[in-house]
């Protein structure tokens, strides 16, 4: 989501900005992190810390609940104050580069997101995102067998418990350490894996909706 992207790089006026437009501060990725847990610096986690704080209001005995105004004369220069991002907005008609404009893309469903996995399953290729296949047809409601034979072009792949582990643990884009708790570093077991394609969302209940900005 691109207010999760927008805190992972430390962009603060990206995340005022999508904030100003709606976007949801409690929203946690797919492996459980809260935007609070992925900021990389302490101005960013104060800003959000706060922000959330606000959300949910202040008690009477709050210091933060009274706020300091001062005038313009001890603000910083227009030339200080950091990044405007609206300085120069884009026109309708600007590209970048390669041809493509900039489209956020929001999903929504009704229940909470499986657990997704960045993982190498071959050397050919790089990781991509896949989903445990038991925790797929537990959400659909049906065995294993009949979804193989329902979605034959959903791509199923066997990857070895402990391998499944050490790149999981290892993973940059996953840091819930509770999840992992069911998982045997040692052990040989296969475990299944579909991938998480925009099929496979759809099948699970999930909508798009893009915004070109």
């Amino acid at each position: 989501r691109p207010i999760h992207d927008a805190v992972e790089n430390d962009h603060l006026e990206i995340v005022r900005l999508l904030l100003s437009y709606g976007a949801d501060p409690t929203l946690a990725t797919y492996s459980g992190r809260t935007i609070v847990k992925m900021t990389h610096s302490e101005l960013m986690e104060t800003f959000l810390t706060e922000y959330l704080t606000d959300l949910q209001g202040r008690s009477v005995d709050d210091p933060g609940l009274y706020w300091d105004f001062y005038g313009s004369s001890v603000c910083d220069p227009k030339d200080e104050s950091g990044f405007d991002v609206l300085a120069n907005p884009p026109g309708p008609g600007d590209e970048d580069e390669d041809g493509f404009s900039d489209v956020f893309e929001f999903e929504f469903s009704d229940e909470p997101p499986l657990p997704c996995y960045n993982i190498q399953v071959c050397l050919s290729q790089g990781p991509r995102n896949w989903l445990l296949l038991s925790d797929v047809v537990k959400r659909l409601k049906m065995s294993s067998r009949i979804f193989r034979c329902n979605f034959p072009n959903l791509e199923v792949v066997t990857i070895t418990e402990a391998e499944f582990y050490k790149q999981t643990s290892l993973s940059q884009l996953f840091s819930c350490a509770t999840d992992l708790e069911a998982f045997n570093p040692e052990s040989k077991e296969l475990l299944d894996l579909v991938e998480f394609t925009s099929e496979l969302k759809t099948l699970l209940g999930s909508t798009f909706h893009w915004l070109h900005p």
